[in-house]
């Protein structure tokens, strides 16, 4: 029995030499020791388990990793809504689907969104458009808190989301895949999700992945009423394909979003006196009963995406990459319109971007040397023939940016310091109501750096800091629009003249990790000039479709500052309790007033109990509870109601069994509840919270085979 074991362990401890050795022939970085809100990459031998750790972003950024559990136990919700147990993030909503993540108070277009190596294009401009992608398709997620332009280009102002594809399984005996349903009591929703990979039987050296989401839901409700017309559908696939051989590797894949959302009609005004109404009572007047079909007015969103990329392992030479990306997003809004025209879009847009980007890496030493050059082209026009202006002008944008990064690595500590150009031209042409055309060509250029380092004086500790400067141009949207939000109810305004906003941050982490007890604290500071949003004018515009209050946007010199606490403790190995917390103060330089939409305080923390397996049973049971502020640090005169939400409490529960399988399948079933207590309550960033209140309780049901 000794030497069994004795076996099983060398089995596995060589199993895992062998995959680190191959990470670290790919480029990746060295495993460090096992952390709560890090990446893990486990591997099953008869009965050891042996964990790893794959970084995808640099280790002297400040960053935090969800794995593919975390996004597994999410499912049924957005991405922004699973992001939102993460220290430091947060969300803005538009209703109950539509959500934006949120990284230290930034939001929109200040957080990059990369999606298999290329950042994500499409109409993501309006709190109103959320990103057009299936977090169900990827094995992780990596969070950048830092100003991390270097390297990615501009719009990285609050932070970089990494979405994480696993290596393909070049070699695989066998296709391993998975399956998952789910029912969700709020909206009477179901989703299916599957995943299969492997490689071809003839030559191990060609693997393939296929996934596909299916998700179907109905109107959600409050703990109180309907939310008439909210029901979803979408339909999302993704595939890939790989090849290798010797020093090359060539790989290949489209992905296709597909997403039919209704629009909460208390959002949508029949007259000025009605708008005063429903702000007045903050929920709808009527209400009707469930329905599972999405009538006017609707958003639809067919996002399609192609790759391809070329790795070349020169050695001497270092290693070289190519990739090119292909977006096309087709977003088609549609309001109640008169004489039967509800058909007809109001609102029909069509960006096609395309994206190539070269980068070049070589270690040597305690020395490691990357460049990279990325260009990316963007057309956006509108549908003709739908009888209303258009909210934003037909644009094009071209942007070029090279960098250069240098990084020193010795056993206890390290550094990085990184330089980039980029270059931006925008041209924006259309007409506006009165018939005069409006437009024009912007330029713009800006230099960014980052420093960065860390230190680990023992096994325990670790500290890191980063430091860079970001830069994003203003989006055509707050340039030159003119027109009504479908989804927030808001009539949006831009200004020609606004100019790039530019960031400088320093964010600083303390890391102490034990076998009982982990704790991190994430410290920030953030300087911009320029910066963007909208407020309320005072004013009220009627046209055909209704009355909307109006916003106009502006900029403003900001100063962010916040702290992100995240917190493990376990007494003893089946428990576990977990809290993270953050705390944001956003304000004006000149005039001290607070920014609008900025999160309030608050706090999650979760409890849970995983007893040692019985046989081939895994149990597992938790509780969750958050807790959110009131935003005291409130100006009344950038809202359209002089106060904030109450404070509100939610709690939330877990429970869940694994069985295992013969051949390394299993089976999981697991019942999750939120807002259980079924509480009445507003989010402060939501932008929908002066005609509704949020989503009331949902149990979600889940059953997933894994083979």
């Amino acid at each position: 029995m000794i030497n069994q074991r004795i076996h099983h362990a060398l089995t596995g401890v060589l199993a895992l030499g062998l995959l680190t050795l191959g990470g670290m022939r790919a480029g990746a970085q060295a495993p460090r020791p096992n952390h709560p809100s890090r990446l893990a990459d486990t591997l099953m031998v008869d009965e050891i388990v042996v964990s790893g750790v794959r970084k995808s972003v640099s280790t002297n950024s400040v960053s935090t990793h969800i794995d593919h559990h975390a996004i597994a136990d999410a499912m049924g919700k957005s991405l922004a809504s699973m992001l939102e147990n993460t220290s430091g993030l947060s969300s803005i909503q538009t209703g109950t689907v539509v959500a934006k993540p949120v990284i230290h108070g930034m939001y929109g277009n200040r957080i990059l969104i990369v999606s298999h190596g290329a950042r994500l294009t499409g109409q993501q401009w309006g709190y109103d458009h959320a990103p057009e992608l299936d977090k169900n398709g990827f094995s992780g997620v990596s969070v950048v808190k830092g100003s991390e332009s270097v390297r990615y280009g501009s719009e990285a102002l609050g932070g970089i989301i990494v979405m994480e594809s696993k290596p393909l399984p070049y070699g695989s005996q066998r296709v391993h895949g998975s399956l998952t349903g789910l029912y969700g009591t709020n909206g009477r929703r179901y989703s299916l999700v599957g995943q299969a990979e492997g490689s071809m039987p003839g030559n191990r050296d060609v693997a393939w992945r296929a996934q596909l989401t299916t998700d179907d839901g109905g109107d959600r409700s409050t703990a109180r009423y309907l939310l008439n017309n909210t029901g979803m559908r979408e339909r999302d696939l993704s595939l890939s394909l790989g090849y290798r051989r010797n020093r090359w590797r060539w790989e290949g894949g489209y992905g296709l979003f597909h997403q039919k959302i209704g629009v909460m009609q208390s959002a949508q005004m029949g007259n000025e006196e009605l708008l005063q109404e429903r702000i007045r009572l903050g929920r709808p007047v009527e209400v009707y009963p469930f329905s599972r079909s999405i009538d006017y007015p609707h958003q639809l969103v067919v996002h399609h995406s192609a790759y391809a990329k070329v790795w070349w392992d020169g050695q001497r030479l270092g290693h070289w990459a190519w990739q090119t990306t292909f977006q096309d997003d087709k977003r088609r809004e549609n309001r109640i319109r008169r004489l039967n025209h509800s058909d007809i879009p109001t609102v029909s847009l069509h960006l096609r971007s395309l994206q190539n980007a070269l980068s070049w890496h070589k270690v040597y030493g305690p020395w490691k040397s990357e460049a990279g050059l990325q260009l990316l082209t963007t057309n956006n026009s509108n549908e003709r023939g739908t009888g209303v202006v258009p909210i934003i002008p037909n644009y094009t944008e071209v942007a070029l940016g090279g960098y250069g990064i240098q990084k020193y690595q010795r056993e206890q500590w390290g550094a990085e310091a990184g330089v980039r150009f980029d270059g931006q031209r925008t041209e924006a042409d259309g007409y506006d109501w009165t018939g005069r055309r409006y437009g024009g060509r912007r330029q713009f250029g800006n230099f960014t750096y980052s420093l960065g380092g860390h230190f680990s004086p023992s096994p325990h500790w670790r500290f890191t800091t980063n430091v860079g400067l970001a830069w994003r141009a203003p989006h055509v949207y707050e340039l030159y629009s003119n027109g009504n939000e479908l989804g927030s109810g808001m009539f949006v305004r831009g200004d020609s003249t606004l100019q790039s906003e530019r960031s400088c941050k320093w964010v600083t982490s303390i890391d102490y990790h034990s076998r009982r007890f982990c704790v991190r604290v994430d410290a920030y500071l953030q300087w911009i000039s320029h910066y963007i949003y909208d407020q309320p004018t005072g004013r009220n515009i009627v046209v055909v479709s209704g009355a909307y209050p109006v916003f106009q946007y502006r900029q403003t010199p900001a100063f962010f500052r916040g702290i992100d606490l995240d917190l493990r403790f376990r007494p003893w190995p089946a428990i576990d309790y977990h809290v993270v917390t953050a705390l944001i103060w956003a304000n004006e330089q000149t005039t001290g007033n607070y920014l609008p939409y900025i999160p309030s305080p608050r706090i999650h923390q979760s409890l849970s109990w995983t007893p040692a397996p019985m046989g081939r049973w895994q149990p597992r049971v938790g509780v969750n509870h958050r807790f959110v502020a009131r935003q005291t640090r409130f100006n009344p005169a950038t809202d359209l109601i002089p106060f904030t939400p109450e404070a509100y409490h939610l709690l939330g529960f877990e429970a869940g069994v694994t069985y295992r399988l013969p051949h390394g399948q299993s089976l999981e079933a697991s019942v999750m509840g939120d807002n259980v207590l079924n509480k009445e309550y507003k989010e402060y960033t939501n932008r929908s919270r002066y005609y509704a209140h949020d989503m009331g309780r949902d149990i979600r049901c889940t059953v997933t085979w894994n083979f």
